[in-house]
């Protein structure tokens, strides 16, 4: 949806009306190729919009803010709307920016934006969004795909959309269902909704794809394809917000498993003598395959590679009691919902202590925080 420099005079809710853009269209590609490319390329895994302007010391202008909650109708999402943001040569990186300051003039928000390089959460999809209009918000959860340039990247990001996609619908129990040439099912391009529901007039992302020879039709394919792939690991969850952490937080720790395990906690990676190693920061919520464990230093540690390594409480987690009854908290540090759990109940904790908006938690599970003073 394309909304660069637009401030409407919309309601708020209401879905973005800019026009359609014509997009011209060079010669196909074949889906079955491009599909093909996106399989052989490796998950880039998830960035969070708090965390990463946190780094540059940017200011992050929570949309959920002041009582800005969109709650879903069914208290939980029905399916994922995917967008493209006709925005050539803009960056998932870029939209990020541009949207944290802005989105307050524009009337508009999503999930996350998505490029060949990047997965970039902008806030937790527990809550809806303004991206698809009023019919739309209170549904579903809404990601947009960047523009690239070259077919070998286009590969990429749909590749990574449709991973994140398929671990959401994992995560919120939703079966995969293609809505786009019906309006029945759960995930809907941009231009289903503005066909079967209304509220918006856009027709992304299908311009976009007919670029390449592709379709929603073969992008369902594709996370279909990851989400079956995922569908025997019962553990995958979207990752959270959460900062890494290296301390183990404990003795009580379980012991190992191998095979594919989901890290809770955000993981640098090491070496066999216990040395950090240049290796990108593996987020909470990713797949790994454990190979066994190691004590390091006097540190258990979980070897997930050739010479990889991550502190075991990540995987593992440490019991703790707890001394207070105590809330669940999301990763936006917003109650998870009314639930508590009570002094004395035995749980498990992973990782370190992380910080969320100025309060010390630890991670329950990958996107599920109880408060440190509760233990």
């Amino acid at each position: 949806m394309k909304i660069k420099k637009l401030i409407t005079t919309i309601a708020i809710g209401v879905g973005l009306v800019a026009p359609v853009v014509n997009i011209n269209q060079p010669r196909a590609v074949e889906a079955a190729s491009i599909n093909s490319i996106a399989k052989q390329n490796s998950y880039v895994g998830e960035t969070y919009l708090y965390k990463m302007l946190q780094t540059a010391n940017i200011r992050y202008n929570k949309f959920y803010a002041n009582g800005n909650i969109i709650r879903y109708r069914k208290g939980k999402p029905e399916g994922i709307v995917i967008h493209e943001t006709a925005t050539p040569n803009a960056s998932a990186y870029n939209e990020a920016i541009y949207f944290n300051r802005e989105w307050m003039n524009m009337y508009s928000y999503v999930h996350a934006f998505v490029d060949s390089k990047q997965v970039i959460q902008m806030m937790t999809p527990n809550y809806g969004v303004w991206g698809a209009g009023a019919v739309a918000n209170n549904r579903f959860i809404q990601i947009e795909l960047c523009e690239e340039n070259t077919r070998a990247n286009f590969a990429k990001s749909v590749s990574n959309d449709a991973i994140y996609a398929a671990k959401l619908l994992h995560r919120y129990g939703i079966t995969p269902v293609n809505a786009s040439n019906t309006g029945q099912g759960t995930i809907w391009s941009h231009h289903a909704v503005s066909r079967f529901l209304g509220g918006t007039n856009h027709t992304d992302p299908d311009g976009y794809f007919a670029k390449w020879g592709y379709s929603m039709n073969d992008f369902f394919a594709l996370l279909k394809y990851y989400y079956n792939l995922q569908a025997g690991d019962t553990a995958a969850e979207a990752p959270t917000d959460t900062s890494a952490s290296d301390s183990t937080a404990g003795d009580n720790v379980s012991q190992a498993p191998t095979g594919k395990k989901t890290l809770m906690h955000d993981a640098y990676v090491y070496d066999e003598q216990g040395n950090r190693t240049n290796a990108e920061l593996k987020t909470a919520g990713t797949d790994v395959t454990v190979a066994q464990e190691k004590v390091i230093n006097g540190r258990k540690y979980l070897q997930i590679g050739e010479n990889q390594y991550v502190v075991a409480s990540n995987i593992l987690g440490t019991e703790r009691v707890l001394s207070h009854n105590a809330y669940i908290y999301d990763t936006t540090g917003l109650r998870a919902d009314n639930s508590k759990l009570l002094r004395g109940a035995k749980v498990r904790t992973y990782g370190g202590r992380v910080n969320i908006n100025g309060s010390m938690y630890y991670p329950i599970s990958a996107t599920r925080f109880v408060k440190v003073a509760n233990f």
